[in-house]
């Protein structure tokens, strides 16, 4: 039966949310959040046989600052294949459709971040390049002042994007940033904010907003891995961002 792709409708919404249950194992909350607060019709691309959905892809869009320039970028998001359409080019083509609608569009650079460390050689494969890493730290001090407004924290990050003038800074919605941080733990300090997202039983720091992070009251535990970049328009220096990784982990929150 004949392959087409097509935009999201609302038509497949049940499909959707089946294929992204089966694929990545979140909640029927998560879930009915992402399509009702994040989803775009026009911003998804879905691969049909017949009337079936076998493969699927998303994207957001966020705003990046490279040397105080601004950069239009997407976010790719909640890509899924029916276990038994796999590994047979559905991604690809899903893909090149987006590019070339990106591409068509002027956006400067395409943002993923894999589901787990596996998928990275796949998305080199398809172009992308440059993993940021995120840090993990821990605590000097447990003298912190919870934070009873996810939103203040976010302003502030919005202001820091607004102010950079060198390297590689990124800023995603306000409404992004809220869901993103439901279940994480936000703390204040003299010099900013810290935030904690949920691990096993306890919880691990992994971002820093401040306009100095190295007077955070923390110390660096190890680097990981957390986003690959894809530069449409060849506005990056590589090799001067990979030079600026533990800046960046501070903005990869």
């Amino acid at each position: 039966m004949q392959r087409v792709i097509v935009r999201g409708a609302k038509k497949y919404l049940e499909q959707m949310k089946n294929l992204w249950r089966d694929t990545f194992g979140d909640t029927d909350e998560f879930i009915d959040l992402f399509f009702e607060k994040f989803y775009r019709p026009r911003k998804t691309f879905l691969m049909l046989e017949g009337s079936a959905l076998v493969s699927m892809l998303f994207y957001m869009d966020v705003k990046v600052k490279y040397d105080g320039k601004r950069l239009r970028a997407a976010y790719l998001y909640g890509v899924a294949t029916k276990l038994s359409e796999r590994r047979q080019g559905h991604f690809t083509a899903l893909h090149n459709a987006l590019l070339e609608e990106l591409t068509s569009k002027k956006y400067d650079l395409i943002i993923t971040i894999p589901q787990n460390d596996s998928l990275f050689s796949f998305y080199k494969e398809a172009g992308y390049t440059l993993p940021l890493r995120r840090c993990e730290f821990s605590l000097h001090t447990l003298d912190l002042t919870p934070v009873e407004e996810p939103r203040e924290v976010w302003l502030l990050k919005k202001e820091l994007h607004k102010k950079a003038r060198s390297g590689f800074s990124l800023l995603e919605s306000e409404e992004q940033f809220l869901e993103t941080v439901r279940d994480h733990k936000l703390f204040r300090y003299d010099g900013g904010y810290l935030a904690f997202y949920p691990k096993n039983d306890g919880y691990v720091l992994y971002g820093i907003i401040s306009d100095d992070p190295s007077h955070a009251p923390v110390e660096l535990v190890h680097y990981e891995r957390s986003a690959l970049m894809r530069d449409i328009t060849g506005k990056l220096d590589y090799d001067r961002i990979d030079k600026e990784k533990p800046v960046l982990a501070f903005l990869m929150s």
